[in-house]
């Protein structure tokens, strides 16, 4: 099980407006939640040494042009999900990975210059052992991605 990491109320206001602003100033950041900036300083450094939190862009493929966006939902032989999930997420094309639970066992978002890469894609997972279904899914427009955390 991951280590469990407990949020005050502070740490969510923070995270909140990293999620709205990733390149936020600090400074700015203190004075919405009522702090001072070496305090949001120490709790982001902390966030991001337990692994909570990573700061990153979110490229829109849509706005790029030449580019594919889709989903591989994924069943898959028990025994090989960790050799899967280790195989997976070292291909360059796959900008996301998780595990399930539900009719597919783990999803994988994948990036794509054009239609021809993506068939190249599905046919190289479809090769993988330990791999039962590939049910492919193209992803025509992001509408939101963010993530607000557990609601208390």
């Amino acid at each position: 099980m991951a280590l469990q990491i407990p949020l005050d109320p502070t740490d969510e206001a923070i995270l909140r407006a990293l999620q709205e602003d990733g390149r936020r100033s600090y400074r700015s950041i203190a004075r919405d939640v009522g702090v001072a900036e070496g305090t949001v300083r120490a709790r982001v450094r902390k966030l991001e040494t337990l692994g909570a939190l990573r700061v990153v862009a979110f490229v829109d493929p849509a706005r790029l042009g030449n580019s594919v966006l889709a989903l591989l939902a994924l069943r898959v032989d028990t025994q090989q999900r960790e050799a899967l999930i280790d195989e997976l997420c070292g291909w360059s094309e796959v900008t996301y990975l998780s595990s399930l639970i539900g009719r597919h066992d783990i999803v994988v978002q994948v990036m794509c210059a054009d239609n021809d890469e993506l068939g190249r894609i599905i046919a190289r997972t479809r090769g993988l052992e330990g791999i039962s279904e590939v049910e492919p899914m193209l992803e025509l427009e992001v509408h939101k991605f963010t993530y607000a955390g557990a609601r208390r």
